[in-house]
Order: C-alpha cells, then structure tokens, then sequence
C-alpha cells in the first residue's frame, strides 16, 4: 500500500512538470543610482526590477490578467521575483554616470508562477 502511494505521488509530479513547459522572458530596465548605494547594489536591484518587467510583460502578452489586477499583482512579483525566475542573465547593461540600464532574460514556470501570485489560470 504504502509503495502505491509513493508510485501514485511520483506519477502526479510527472504529470505537472511534464504539463507546464518552461518559458523565456526578457525585460529592462533604467535605474538612478542614489546615494549610499553602491555599484553591486544598484546592478542587482535594476536585474530584479528588469526580470520584474519581463514577467509582467509575459502576463500581459499571455492574456491571463488585465491592467487592473496587475496592479495588484506587482508588489507580489516584486517582493517573489527570486522565486519567479531561473537562470537570470544580463544581456545588456550599460553604466553611464549614476545611471545604469539592463536588459535580462530568464526562465519561467507558468504553474510555478500562477501558483505564487495565487492565480486560478
């Protein structure tokens, strides 16, 4: 009994990974360094703020949430975006002054990604 269990639990977690295919998505942002924030901090903050832009232009292109409730989802994404996002990498980053743009990609899990913002898509 107890290895049916186990047969039946492995053969539900192939059936979602093998349902929900990985997506690539690519965002950028520009930030303004302030004072007191060094190089490192700035460039990690505008990676996640650029990774931020990439899924919410995902959710908007995929068409499963309109303008109202991504008002209501972008504090979640931010504060989740480590949790969101696999493999982030810069693929443009420029420093000019104070002022650093990136653009990055990474991979995500849609079932993953619905099931952090508490979506029923």
């Amino acid at each position: 009994m107890k290895y049916l269990r186990l047969l039946t639990i492995y053969f539900l977690l192939n059936l979602i990974s093998a349902q929900s295919p990985s997506v690539r998505i690519e965002g950028s942002h520009t930030l303004t360094q302030s004072d007191g924030m060094d190089l490192y901090q700035a460039i990690d903050q505008c990676l996640g703020k650029a990774l931020v832009n990439g899924v919410y232009e995902y959710l908007l292109i995929s068409n499963e949430y309109n303008e109202e409730e991504m008002n209501t989802i972008m504090p979640i994404l931010d504060g989740a975006i480590q949790m969101c996002v696999k493999a982030p990498v810069i693929i443009k980053q420029e420093v000019n002054g104070n002022e650093i743009f990136i653009t990055a990609e990474g991979i995500i899990n849609p079932f993953i990604l619905n099931q952090i913002l508490g979506g029923n898509n």
